[in-house]
């Protein structure tokens, strides 16, 4: 029996993408997210009833039940999922969702082109903070850790 809840397929040749992707994936203690790269060799698109260029062009998850979420609904899945509520929520806020709506598609077409330094910067530090959080869910109170 497996623990996914959902999917995720996400552009691995974007850099903006695979930053959020390994912040996710540091955040995945559980397994319960199962994380594709949609840029990888060998990965087929046409598999999943998609077109490649619809997968490249939004992020998509499917949920165990089959249902695909696309765009900020995907995310604000994934980060409700993997233990973002307050993120979580604010996207179901309908201002800050309408907010997201419109400027999601901007980013998009605009992700292989944004700097590289405020990237790195912004998801090496949300990145730090998943693995210390990782840690401490590890570790009881008699100091001593699971791996």
């Amino acid at each position: 029996m497996t623990n996914i809840e959902l999917t995720t397929y996400y552009d691995g040749a974007c850099q903006l993408c695979r930053a959020e992707m390994r912040n996710l994936m540091r955040r995945n203690t559980e397994g319960r997210v199962d994380f594709v790269d949609a840029a990888a060799p060998g990965f087929d698109a046409g598999a999943l009833g998609l077109t490649q260029e619809a997968v490249m062009n939004a992020l998509h998850v499917r949920t165990a039940s089959g249902d695909w979420l696309v765009g900020v609904p995907a995310f604000e899945a994934l980060y409700r999922t993997l233990g973002l509520p307050w993120v979580s929520a604010a996207l179901r806020q309908p201002l800050l969702a309408a907010v997201a709506a419109r400027v999601y598609p901007w980013v998009v077409r605009h992700r292989h082109h944004l700097p590289r330094a405020p990237i790195t910067w912004l998801f090496e530090r949300a990145g730090r903070r998943a693995a210390e959080r990782a840690a401490a869910r590890r570790c009881d109170d008699s100091d001593t850790c699971r791996l």
